[in-house]
């Protein structure tokens, strides 16, 4: 009689994939309605790097918790992720889709703010990994965006 598989070497169950949420804790503004768990970004280059080695981290002890799964979708939210470096994000999403390697295209989406529309940066975040991009528009009416707190106004969303 053979002793059963490890749960490194089971196949994934096709019911066990994983959604992975990456927190990004930075912001250039708070919002006065946020409940997230945020702070101002301050540009403080290493202590970012030091949530993105603990983000590392993090996902290596999930995997050896979980064992092998698939990964069915990756999600930057926050914050604002679209604050983090195109590097960072690349490190991540490598990270994820090695230890959690993905049955075929998944959705790897940022969250970013209409402030931060540059298409050089968000180019850098498609090479990165990203395909898709959730852009924090909570109103196309100026007064309600200024009563929100928010820092751009209907048009700018609109051109972002």
């Amino acid at each position: 009689m053979t002793d059963p598989p490890t749960p490194d070497q089971a196949p994934p169950d096709p019911g066990s994939d994983v959604a992975l949420y990456v927190h990004w804790p930075y912001c250039s503004r708070i919002c006065p309605y946020c409940d997230f768990n945020v702070v101002r970004d301050r540009g403080r280059e290493a202590e970012q790097t030091g949530l993105v080695a603990a983000i590392l981290a993090d996902l290596e002890a999930q995997r050896a918790l979980t064992g092998p799964r698939r990964l069915a979708s990756l999600f930057f939210g926050g914050g604002t992720p679209s604050l983090m470096s195109p590097q960072a994000v690349a490190r991540i999403v490598e990270a994820a889709e090695r230890l959690y390697p993905p049955a075929g295209a998944i959705e790897i989406t940022l969250e970013a703010n209409p402030t931060d529309a540059e298409a050089a940066r968000f180019a850098a975040l498609a090479q990165a990994g990203i395909n898709r991009l959730s852009m924090g528009v909570q109103a196309l009416d100026d007064a309600a965006l200024r009563f929100l707190g928010r820092d751009h106004s209907a048009a700018e969303a609109r051109r972002a």
